[in-house]
């Protein structure tokens, strides 16, 4: 049976084990929560990732865990999926947050179709999120600076509606989409949000942008992107820490190609491959 495992502060507890009571969910909201993937017992771009958790806790001025580097960070997720039994690839979701005595984490997974990134056929439908706008933040480039942004943007989109929307900085320019980052394609150039353009930018992206380099694309990072931008752009995709690069064939009522947004898609899904060979657990 695969599941049924949690791991908090490296030690394992059984999913319907309670930990928390209600009083800790203020807790869980001063600290941050991000997701990767991981593929026969290995994280994706481990490195990647870890560092950019070590810099989404300097970014709310919460230190890292006692004894907790790089290779625990690796060997734990190992543990876990080993322990669950998810022995091909997975989702695992990490929370660091403030407790008694230091920042606690706590570790949850779930099976995911195998693959290193794999190559989505078709493209989704997407819409721009008109009803909030992300404030300016010194953290704008990590999950908590737009958690309640995400939350209202899925609340309002209802059920069955299109609940993966590009949402829009305080200027009114297009930053980030529900729970990642996006890209463009114009002529031979791909063009992403730059780090001063408010918005959350995965791991995964800086990934996605030499992809689109090795296709060929000179790479442009914009820190106003206008909604015409993205209307008159050949492709559109948006970059998933976990799920990669999603091709996008719609946005309001616009449809787009996603011929180069495949290309550079395998390129993700090759980079992702090789870098098992030097992702071993430690």
């Amino acid at each position: 049976m695969k599941g049924g495992f949690n791991l908090f502060n490296g030690k394992f507890f059984r999913e319907n084990e309670p930990l928390f009571s209600g009083a800790d969910l203020i807790r869980f909201n001063d600290g941050i929560r991000e997701s990767f993937c991981a593929e026969n017992n290995l994280v994706l771009f481990a490195r990647d990732n870890y560092n950019f958790l070590l810099e989404s806790l300097a970014a709310v001025e919460l230190p890292v865990p006692p004894e907790w580097n790089f290779p625990r960070f690796v060997n734990d997720v190992s543990r876990m999926l080993n322990k669950n039994h998810l022995y091909l690839a997975a989702k695992v979701t990490i929370y660091l947050f403030p407790g008694i005595a230091g920042t606690e984490y706590f570790m949850a997974t779930e099976e995911i179709p195998a693959g290193f990134y794999p190559v989505k056929e078709g493209g989704i439908l997407i819409d721009f999120y008109n009803d909030g706008a992300k404030g300016t933040s010194v953290y704008h480039a990590y999950e908590p600076s737009s958690r309640a942004l995400w939350s209202m943007a899925v609340r309002a989109s209802g059920p069955g509606s299109k609940t993966d929307l590009i949402l829009f900085n305080n200027k009114g320019f297009a930053c980030e989409s529900t729970g990642g980052s996006f890209g463009y394609l114009a002529d031979k150039t791909a063009v992403f949000p730059s780090q001063d353009s408010q918005g959350y930018s995965p791991p995964v992206a800086n990934i996605v942008r030499k992809c689109a380099g090795d296709c060929g694309y000179t790479i442009i990072e914009k820190k106003e992107i206008k909604r015409d931008d993205l209307l008159n752009a050949d492709e559109l995709f948006l970059i998933d820490n976990c799920a990669g690069i999603r091709p996008v064939l719609g946005l309001y009522a616009r449809r787009y190609y996603t011929t180069g947004t495949n290309i550079i898609a395998v390129k993700l899904s090759e980079r992702a491959l090789r870098d098992q060979v030097f992702n071993e657990p430690i």
